[in-house]
């Protein structure tokens, strides 16, 4: 919807011959960039969501308050006009008859490949609306708490989440025009397969939530045989619980990557007050903290990259030399490289 707001408007004040940059020079605002780049516009609505607001229709559907059409680009300056006195000098059709002007007067000036080219950035920014709320990235660092846990562990909500997600990546082709986003998606859809599988064969269902399966206190071990298997239970444990670490940790690395393919190729502006996704670690009792995952240095030639969930498990057991929480034997998650060794 933003994306679609903003390229419409083609980056000028949709007020009548204002023609103001809404992104540009703060210094020298007839300049598209510069030192001091800043956002000018202001995503203004027609109707307002309260009752003293201007031009408030209590006929229209509240869930479209936000989009698209209830909505018009302007500089400060005629954003500030066009409300003042609860919007009684523009109302409704004026603001909506503004705003189909300008678009028309853009789109003829635009030509037909540079609206084609805008038209396939609407859809991608679309696809990339999707892909936030479906993967939850709103709730990331609580995802990641969740799965750095002592006792790893997710929400069936997240399990449908990152389920249904993985499934949807998998279907989606990337135009060639954007080599970023295809390699960061393909090494994202990689990374999420395998945390995935992962969960499906190492959780199991308890209530409402996912846990990491302890077979090591399923049971009582006795018997001749009974160290050995208590052995085997836990070393698996220490195992699962690790390869969750790892999973979530690259998780969070794409994710990242794919914010900076958006950056570069797609959006600019994409994510300008919330940054990089961060990721939490540690437990309420020994204490928590944050970390930013990130693939450093950045070199796109490496990716896409692939994920083997057996490849991970097999190093990952090696690394914690059987995986006995018991042997005193750590690694370092954050320094783990789990991609594909052929």
């Amino acid at each position: 919807m933003r994306k679609k707001l903003w390229g419409n408007a083609g980056n000028r004040c949709a007020f009548a011959m204002c023609g103001q940059r809404l992104v540009a020079d703060a210094d020298d605002p007839d300049k598209s960039s510069g030192a001091g780049t800043s956002v000018l516009g202001e995503e203004a609505h027609i109707r307002s969501s309260r009752v003293s607001g201007p031009r408030y229709d209590a006929a229209y559907p509240r869930e479209k308050l936000n989009e698209y059409e209830n909505l018009i680009l302007l500089c400060p300056t005629h954003h500030t006009a066009i409300d003042k006195k609860k919007g009684s000098a523009w109302p409704i059709e004026e603001v909506v008859a503004m705003k189909q002007a300008h678009d028309t007067y853009v789109d003829a000036v635009m030509g037909s490949k540079a609206k084609s080219e805008l038209e396939l950035d609407v859809a991608l920014a679309a696809r990339i609306d999707k892909w936030e709320g479906d993967i939850g990235l709103a709730d990331w660092e609580e995802l990641s708490r969740c799965l750095n846990d002592v006792h790893p562990y997710v929400t069936s909500a997240q399990w449908f989440s990152l389920t249904s997600t993985s499934s949807w990546l998998a279907g989606l082709k990337w135009p060639v025009e954007y080599p970023k986003l295809t390699v960061a998606f393909k090494t994202h859809g990689n990374v999420l397969r395998a945390l995935v599988q992962h969960l499906s064969d190492a959780f199991i269902l308890e209530g409402n939530r996912h846990e990491i399966r302890r077979r090591h206190k399923e049971r009582w071990f006795g018997g001749p045989d009974g160290e050995r298997h208590y052995t085997e239970a836990i070393s698996q444990f220490g195992v699962d619980d690790a390869v969750a670490g790892v999973l979530i940790t690259e998780l969070t690395r794409s994710v990242n990557l794919v914010i900076e393919a958006v950056n570069d190729e797609l959006i600019p502006l994409y994510r300008f007050n919330d940054g990089a996704v961060q990721m939490i670690e540690g437990d309420v009792l020994w204490g928590l903290w944050s970390s930013t995952p990130h693939f450093a240095p950045l070199d796109w030639v490496s990716f896409p990259r692939a994920y083997e969930l057996r490849d991970i498990a097999q190093r990952v057991r090696d690394a914690l030399d059987g995986g006995d929480p018991r042997n005193g034997v750590s690694m370092s998650i954050a320094a783990f490289d789990p991609s594909f060794r052929s």
